[in-house]
């Protein structure tokens, strides 16, 4: 359940963040931005905290051995993506914030357009596209 909270509030999340990035009308960019906020604070957080705990768990319940390939590199690359949310896009959130608060639209646009911060969502949408095929698939089990 808490994977799903977490898959479910990751692909809202894109979805507003890219539609933001997309539209021209402001007032659907801030609407888009803040519903996005929220279902990053309320299930990707929340659901994220839950989903590694479990999935930690889950590995020791179905008696997989933690040294199993696909296992290591789902752990890495579910840390790879928490540790962008923390070290990377809270500091961008901050300054979208910012921008939004001061009614800096042009700011707003060139923070969610720049080509780095796109670069960085597409990598993460195909890492958390790879950790899914990964604990569905299993492979070499």
């Amino acid at each position: 359940m808490a994977a799903f909270a977490y898959g479910a509030g990751y692909t809202a999340t894109n979805v507003l963040t890219e539609l933001a990035r997309r539209t021209e009308d402001p007032v659907v960019r801030r609407q888009a931005l803040q519903f996005s906020g929220l279902f990053d604070r309320g299930l990707n957080v929340t659901g994220g905290t839950i989903a590694g705990i479990t999935g930690v768990i889950t590995i020791f319940v179905f008696g997989y051995s933690p040294l199993t390939p696909w296992i290591l590199a789902a752990i890495a690359i579910f840390a790879v993506i928490v540790g962008a949310g923390i070290l990377f896009w809270s500091r961008v959130g901050r300054e979208i914030d910012r921008a939004t608060a001061a009614g800096d639209d042009a700011r707003v646009n060139a923070l969610l357009r720049s080509p780095r911060n796109v670069a960085v969502s597409r990598a993460e949408n195909v890492l958390f596209i790879t950790l899914i095929a990964l604990m569905v698939l299993r492979p070499g089990t």
